[in-house]
């Protein structure tokens, strides 16, 4: 395919994707605007000497807020963060633990299970959503909580699931310094990604890389620190492309996954190898990257390197997970299929409420 077939998909956007992700994307520096203004609970009844441990709950596109978390705050967290996808809680939440509860539509089954258990646990709690039965409990328990836009697919709420926890932690001293210069910078670096994703020419990494892997099983390998630009990548091409994609991080999988790629041929050429790297990487682990892409060279129909841009971290984290939601979306187009229905997930929440 070529610059032809991206004027076709732009001509014929409306009719295959009617709910408009293509415009959700597009919009994402704008959303990280707005998510910078985003009023914080204000007399939080909590004292960073108080806590020891934070517990983020939460599921899908609301969970991936977590992991950007601990990601972004890496070297700047005061206490351990984990993110908690399930309904039940950790042993060691007590009075002392931070709990985070955060759902998108408030309704997520396991995160309303988590909270409880936090409300059990005794331990101190803060909530964001965009309404729902969560934002019902956060308020009538007087519990401090943020409210986001609605009307959104959860996964295209990354940006008002993650700014407002950053701003609110550097808030509370649990994390490192304010985060509005990172913001600024992460806010101009995808508007100039939007411009250069959208056009037409031969620099569109996002349409190139979306024809490379179509008709593949993408496997992801990333940097440790960008372990969550891969689960990004992975969910995105799940449920905009549905396309199945799994994701690995180094050097974690130079102890083990390395030696799988020597049976089956036939399937690894039905594979794409998508590595995403950051420059500022641990010196091993970059020689490791490419020794290993040397290794496997002969294996996948198709292999390549994405690097992070930017200055600061925020930014370099972004830069990724912008590009890898733009070429779900074209994997997704160039397929013809609509980027924003979740149908097999609609059914599954379906079929656990009948059985209730």
């Amino acid at each position: 395919m070529s610059k032809s077939a991206l004027n076709t998909l732009k001509q014929d956007r409306k009719k295959l994707d009617p709910s408009d992700m293509w415009g959700a994307i597009a919009g994402f520096a704008d959303q990280i605007e707005a998510a910078a203004s985003i009023p914080l609970p204000e007399n939080i009844p909590y004292s960073s000497n108080e806590i020891n441990n934070i517990v983020f709950c939460g599921m899908g596109g609301s969970a991936i807020g977590g992991d950007l978390l601990n990601a972004y705050y890496r070297n700047d967290l005061i206490v351990p963060l984990i993110v908690n996808r399930n309904y039940t809680l950790p042993n060691f939440v007590s009075p002392d633990s931070l709990v985070i509860v955060s759902s998108y539509s408030g309704n997520t089954e396991e995160t309303l299970s988590a909270y409880m258990a936090a409300q059990e646990a005794g331990a101190k709690v803060i909530g964001i959503s965009s309404n729902g039965e969560l934002s019902e409990l956060m308020s009538d328990n007087k519990l401090p909580w943020i409210e986001i836009p609605s009307g959104m697919q959860p996964r295209a709420a990354l940006g008002y699931s993650f700014i407002p926890m950053a701003r609110l932690l550097s808030q509370m001293d649990l994390a490192g310094p304010d985060v509005q210069e990172d913001i600024q910078e992460t806010i101009a670096s995808l508007r100039n990604m939007e411009q250069q994703y959208q056009s037409d020419s031969s620099e569109n990494l996002a349409f190139e890389i979306a024809q490379s892997i179509l008709g593949t099983v993408p496997i992801i390998y990333t940097d440790p620190e960008l372990a969550v630009v891969g689960i990004r990548w992975k969910g995105q091409l799940a449920e905009n492309a549905q396309m199945l994609a799994f994701t690995n991080e180094l050097p974690e999988m130079n102890h083990n996954e390395v030696v799988g790629w020597s049976q089956q041929p036939e399937f690894y050429q039905q594979t794409a190898l998508v590595w995403l790297r950051d420059e500022a990487a641990h010196r091993q682990v970059q020689r490791r990257a490419e020794i290993t892409g040397e290794l496997l060279a002969e294996y996948p129909h198709e292999q390549l390197t994405v690097f992070t841009k930017g200055e600061s971290w925020m930014t370099r984290l972004f830069s990724l997970i912008h590009l890898g939601d733009w070429v779900s979306l074209y994997a997704a187009l160039l397929q013809g299929v609509d980027p924003t229905p979740v149908e097999r997930i609609s059914l599954l929440k379906s079929r656990l409420a009948a059985m209730e």
